[in-house]
Formats: C-alpha cells, sequence, structure tokens
C-alpha cells in the first residue's frame, strides 16, 4: 500500500516536473537543480503546515463552517496566503538565487518545480484520506493546480529579478504577482468548497494554463 501511494506521487511529480521542464527546452535547467527546487518545495510544504499549526494556535478556524462568508475567509485569508507565501518564501530565499536563474522563463520552471514539491507532499498526506484511484486522480492534478497558481508568481519575481533596474519596481514586479496568486488560489478552493464549482474551478485552471503556455511561447521565441 505504501509502496504504491509514493509510486503514484512520484510518477505524478515526474511527469509535471518533465513538462514544465520542456517548456524551456531552449536552454533547459540541469536536472538535478530541477530536483533540489522540488525538495525545496516539499519543505515549503512542511512550512506551510507550521504555518497553518500557528494559525489555530492563534484562533483561525483549520476547516471552514458550512456558510458561504466562513468559506471564503478561510480560502482568501489562509489557505491562499499561507500555501503561496509558503511556496514563494522558499523559492525566493533559496531556488531564485541559483547562479542558472537568468532567464524570465527560469521565474516559472523553478516556480513549477516547488510547486510539485508541495503537491507531493499534499498528496501524500491526503493518501491517508483518499482511495488509491482518487489518489491517482490528485497524482495528476494537484501538482498542475499549484503550479499554475506559482507560475504567476513565478514570471513575476524573474521579471522582478533579471530586467528591473528600480528597487520599486523589483518590489511591485514580486507582491504584485503573488498577491494575485494568492487570491487565484483562494478562488479556486472557495468554488470548490462554497457552491462545489468544480467546472467553474476548471475553468480558473484552464485559463491559467492557457495563458502560461501562450506566455511561455512568447519567451521562447524572444530568445
Amino acid at each position: 500500500m505504501i509502496i504504491r501511494t509514493l509510486g503514484i506521487i512520484v510518477a505524478g511529480a515526474l511527469l509535471w516536473l518533465l513538462y514544465f521542464d520542456h517548456k524551456d527546452r531552449l536552454q533547459p535547467e540541469p536536472r538535478y537543480l530541477l530536483l533540489l527546487a522540488w525538495l525545496c518545495g516539499c519543505g515549503s510544504a512542511v512550512f506551510a503546515l507550521g504555518l497553518f499549526w500557528c494559525a489555530g494556535r492563534l484562533g483561525m478556524p483549520l476547516w471552514p463552517d458550512e456558510n458561504t462568508r466562513d468559506i471564503a475567509l478561510y480560502c482568501f485569508l489562509l489557505v491562499g496566503p499561507v500555501e503561496e507565501g509558503a511556496k514563494f518564501l522558499v523559492a525566493r530565499t533559496l531556488v531564485f538565487r541559483w547562479r542558472h536563474f537568468d532567464e524570465r522563463i527560469d521565474g516559472m520552471v523553478y516556480a513549477a518545480a516547488v510547486a510539485i514539491g508541495f503537491a507531493s507532499v499534499e498528496n501524500l498526506l491526503f493518501a491517508q484520506v483518499l482511495p488509491w484511484p482518487e489518489q491517482l486522480a490528485r497524482a495528476l492534478v494537484a501538482p498542475l493546480t499549484h503550479t499554475l497558481f506559482a507560475a504567476i508568481w513565478g514570471f513575476g519575481a524573474a521579471y522582478a529579478l533579471l530586467d528591473c533596474r528600480s528597487r520599486t519596481c523589483r518590489i511591485l514586479w514580486q507582491l504584485v504577482p503573488l498577491v494575485l496568486a494568492m487570491a487565484a488560489h483562494g478562488l479556486y478552493d472557495f468554488l470548490l468548497l462554497a457552491w462545489g464549482g468544480t467546472v467553474p474551478a476548471s475553468g480558473v485552471i484552464l485559463l491559467l494554463w492557457v495563458g502560461l503556455i501562450v506566455y511561455s511561447r512568447r519567451l521562447v521565441r524572444r530568445q
């Protein structure tokens, strides 16, 4: 059982790591760095668990009541900020300082690796309560959703660190995309929890995915 669960999680992670690595096909990143970024993402998930624990100790509900208002507060003020904030903090502190972080598309590639690591730990936690068909579905879906949210601040941070000349520009191009990623993550969870809106939530993911593909291709053409 444990081997099957780990196999499903690892297979899903490798699938998406290879997918996003291919987006940087002109000057691909060293594979060992992608694996290291994935490990950093696993660490960010542990960090997020600590933040959730602290929030619980401060009296914030770790699971909302069924009314729409509480679900909105939970999604937009807790889940989105904590999860995207944890991923961004680890990426910005460690991964984005590597010397191979030298192209704007690298913001997406490394953010994806961090997000996939985060999703891997999340999938491992959910595996305790899910049957294996649902584990398989999560292994395929969760890395993509986490990556699409992370790509927002990944692209923003890459532009800030590689192209901005002023301090204000660098701050804004990191802060604004991060807030947008938190909001998108919160909206996705809100649609699922408040309305059971799998179709609208899938629409959010599809919109982000198409945007990522279009923008990535534009960056590759410029190279």
